[in-house]
């Protein structure tokens, strides 16, 4: 009778685990393999120009983290494309006559186009004016950071880059 009770307990046993294994997703379906070739996806670049202005602290020409900030994204934007033409205008709130303020100028147009430099876009043709202008729109001997700018505006066009 021992041996009965243990067959029938060993089928019972059996029976539940088969019914658990068929139930288990596991066991469902045996996954394809990957794919021998990688997707080719068709991605076609924009390269729209770019216009931005990069800002400046009071009788600096340094870069600021901010300014870094905007020059890396547009240098992201511009990947995989030809820049053509680059145009850098400096407007200055301190234009005077002073020399070394003209030096000032141009130490603000040099550093943003190092910056570009620096992560590969250069183009042909770079036209800088430095020669400080003064923000129309700000009254004369304010002191604001809005009128400490170089607007630059880079041409693209699709083709080689970074």
């Amino acid at each position: 009778m021992k041996e009965y009770t243990m067959k029938r307990s060993m089928i019972a046993l059996a029976g539940l685990t088969v019914a658990t294994v068929m139930q288990a997703p596991a066991f469902a379906e045996v996954p394809a393999a990957p794919p021998s070739q990688p997707a080719d996806i068709a991605h076609a670049k924009s390269c729209e120009d770019v216009s931005m202005s990069v800002y400046f602290s009071a009788y600096e020409s340094m870069l600021s983290s901010y300014s870094m900030r905007a020059v890396n994204a547009a240098s992201e934007r511009l990947a995989g494309c030809a820049v053509t033409e680059i145009n850098a205008e400096v407007v200055s709130e301190e234009a005077h006559d002073d020399e070394d303020l003209a030096d000032l100028s141009q130490a603000r147009a040099a550093a943003v186009l190092e910056a570009f430099n620096a992560h590969g876009i250069q183009a042909r043709e770079v036209h800088t004016d430095i020669s400080p202008k003064v923000d129309v729109a700000m009254p004369v001997g304010t002191n604001a950071p809005l009128a400490r700018r170089v607007d630059i505006v880079l041409t693209a066009q699709p083709g080689y880059g970074l």
